[in-house]
């Protein structure tokens, strides 16, 4: 009966997915090609080089919007303009044009009859008769006089000026590199005083000061990267490395595609014609669920690591609370600031094209202005509309839902009988708020694209801002790992058992259906947002939000409970994953500072297809993992490991190799009764989850 439900279930899904298509109007629908050609281009550049070239110290090359004044007795414009009423289009009404201003006062001066007059007239009335000249005589338009230069390039602006940032910047580095020098020299000199053993740089030395002197050692942080797995615990969570590499690599494409509809098009139709399928809205919708993936590890990391400490040490202490903090704070904090800084300073220096101001220009002012919200971990709430980082709101919603978690297990382990309460108050939260949200709010109940704000990196929809970001919208998935974190210590030694629970896999074959449907159904309901019900699209909005959370996480949970030796298991767990995985924080950090450079460096409007877009993706992976390496090794794990011998305790302190692997139950007065379905055995050891929990 169970699997005719899936089967019926499956085959709704498959025939909405197909008619899904035809519910929404294509491209072709919306207006004919041949009257799309009619259009003045959106795009227009002169060549950069050229101007530079030709004029030399003299030349200045503006970027500049210049809308078209609204005239209703054209078919040309009433066509223009009910076509860019659609979201899925660009503005055509308004021109993007790159100019080359000593190239435009010639044209001008070669045209006039009262030469004398040209110079009295300003940069914008120079440029309007410019663009004037080629809209106006072939389309049959007029260029408002509201036109506004975005920013312009000349010799001055090529040479900015070093200043205390980039000092700072030089400074740090040379420290950083100082360090990695003295502390690899020190680490090999003390190698050789032992005789070179095998296992040396994997081994930490017994004496405090040694292990600080070597924490910048170069060989001792490239070991680092392939810790070798000893526990229990440490193998069945072996298998997230997989998910978090497979997770970063969509995120990157992600934001390629994001970087890319900012670019200026030699072929916006290309572009336009796809918001119009199925399948990207498909997969803009999906968006949100990436980060999710990281959500649910985290929780589950949070839960096993604190119920492996209870285990250890049962009398509840409220200073482990601002210990765990503070620890994942000095993970976290270094390496984030080092980027900060290297994006306010040394990248503003490379702004060279006309693009390099609206990428690189646009991070490096934002760094400078608001680096202080990203180091609160506030910009999820603050500035978001104008990020340091694009993907930075991600680490400020992340901390938070830490603390969230880790103050919801700390009260559990002072009031074990407040569990269920908790537990269900925060389920029904969960639920209910995405919908109140919706519907409280004029937004879309998914993501979806909006290509008059691909400017601003899509940031401009308020969907991000109040369903996406904050923290509080996204509690329930970091809920759900908790909830598998718990789970898999009460079957870590039974893990047979779990899939025998009838409610497991119930719980199971409706998260697997409310995703699949949630997934075939969310480009049908993106076409008819119009005339669905509201109640209906807010809770569709909480189901979806919801969905993958939910599904993922049972699917992480089944995987941890696998017999290590299971075939996908094993390929999941794979080395290179755990080396990938362990690079994930420094990639996610440096990615879209790569991103930046490789659009910021071109020098027109860019033509795309398939093969152009997976291109930039492929170099800006490749750059990614290969700088973020350097990064990691450099002064993410150097610096979080100087600050562990600084700041913890040293009755606490283990070596590199030191594991923990038995596994002793709660008593009844614990704060997890082992009677219970949901609530665990603690079995792990603490800094095998610390370890880990860095990688997110």
């Amino acid at each position: 009966m169970t699997h005719g439900v899936i089967l019926f279930a499956l085959y709704g899904s498959l025939l909405l997915t197909t008619s899904m298509a035809a519910a929404g109007n294509s491209f072709a629908e919306t207006f004919q090609m041949d009257e799309y050609l009619k259009f003045p281009p959106v795009f227009v550049y002169d060549d950069f080089e050229d101007c530079r070239r030709w004029y030399r110290d003299e030349y200045v090359y503006c970027i500049v919007k210049a809308p078209l004044a609204p005239d209703d007795s054209s078919a040309l414009w009433r066509n223009l303009s009910y076509f860019s009423s659609d979201y899925h289009h660009y503005d055509h009404s308004v021109l993007e044009r790159g100019v080359c201003v000593p190239k435009c006062r010639n044209a001008i001066t070669q045209n006039a009859t009262d030469k004398g007059s040209i110079d009295r007239l300003s940069r914008e009335e120079m440029i309007h008769r410019c663009i004037s000249a080629e809209i106006t005589p072939h389309y049959n338009l007029i260029v408002s006089s509201r036109l506004r230069i975005e920013h312009c390039y000349s010799r001055d602006t090529e040479n900015i000026p070093y200043d205390w940032l980039d000092v700072l910047f030089f400074i740090l580095a040379a420290a950083i590199i100082a360090l990695v020098v003295a502390s690899t020299v020190y680490d090999m000199h003390q190698q050789a005083k032992q005789k070179f053993p095998e296992d040396y740089f994997t081994r930490s030395s017994k004496q405090a000061h040694q292990r600080l002197l070597t924490a910048f050692s170069f060989p001792r942080n490239i070991r680092r990267l392939k810790e070798p797995m000893h526990t229990q615990t440490r193998i069945d969570l072996a298998c997230f490395e997989a998910f978090r590499f497979a997770q970063m690599f969509r995120v990157i494409f992600l934001h390629v595609s994001i970087a890319h509809l900012k670019i200026p098009q030699r072929n916006p139709e290309y572009l336009e014609q796809l918001q119009h399928g199925a399948s990207l809205q498909t997969f803009i919708a999906e968006f949100q669920n990436y980060v999710q993936t990281f959500f649910t590890i985290g929780g589950m990391l949070m839960a096993i690591n604190f119920l492996d400490h209870v285990r250890k040490n049962p009398t509840f202490r409220l200073s482990y609370f601002g210990e765990r903090l503070l620890n994942r704070l000095c993970r976290l904090v270094p390496t984030y600031a080092f980027m900060i800084l290297l994006e306010a300073s040394v990248m503003r220096h490379l702004i060279d094209g006309p693009f390099g101001q609206q990428f690189i220009g646009q991070s490096a002012n934002n760094c400078q202005d608001r680096w202080w919200m990203n180091l609160l971990f506030v910009n999820n709430y603050i500035g978001w509309d104008n990020p340091c980082f694009i993907p930075s709101w991600y680490l400020a919603t992340d901390l938070q839902l830490y603390i969230f978690g880790l103050a919801i297990m700390m009260i559990f382990w002072k009031w074990p009988s407040t569990r269920r309460y908790i537990f269900g108050a925060v389920f029904l939260y969960s639920v209910v708020v995405p919908a109140v949200t919706y519907m409280m709010n004029d937004i879309t109940p998914v993501m979806t694209v909006d290509m008059k704000d691909t400017e601003q990196y899509i940031r401009g929809q308020q969907f991000q801002s109040i369903l996406y970001f904050p923290f509080h919208q996204n509690t329930g998935i970091y809920f759900f790992g908790i909830l598998a974190g718990i789970v898999y210590h009460h079957y870590r030694d039974q893990r047979n058992e779990l899939f025998k629970v009838a409610a497991f896999r119930q719980l199971a074959q409706f998260a697997g259906l409310l995703y699949v449907f949630c997934m075939a159904t969310v480009s049908w309901v993106v076409s008819n947002l119009n005339w669905l019900p509201a109640i209906c699209l807010a809770a569709y909005a909480s189901a979806f939000k919801l969905s993958w959370g939910l599904f993922n996480t049972i699917i992480l949970l089944a995987l941890t409970l696998l017999h290590r030796h299971n075939w996908i298991k094993m390929a999941l767990s794979h080395p290179i994953f755990r080396v990938l995985g362990k690079l994930g924080y420094s990639v996610y950090l440096i990615h879209f500072t790569v991103i930046v450079q490789v659009y910021g460096r071109e020098k027109a409007p860019i033509y795309s297809n398939e093969l152009i877009v997976t291109g930039y993706t492929v170099e800006v992976l490749f750059f990614s993992y290969i700088l973020g390496a350097f990064l990691c090794v450099l002064v993410e794990l150097p610096t979080g490991a100087a600050l562990k011998e600084l700041i913890e305790p040293r009755a606490q302190k283990a070596s590199i190799n030191q594991v923990h692997t038995a596994s002793e139950p709660i008593g009844s007065n614990q704060m997890v009764p082992p009677s219970a379905v949901t609530n665990g055995t603690p079995a792990s050891d603490a800094a095998v989850m610390t370890s880990a929990e860095q990688n997110r």
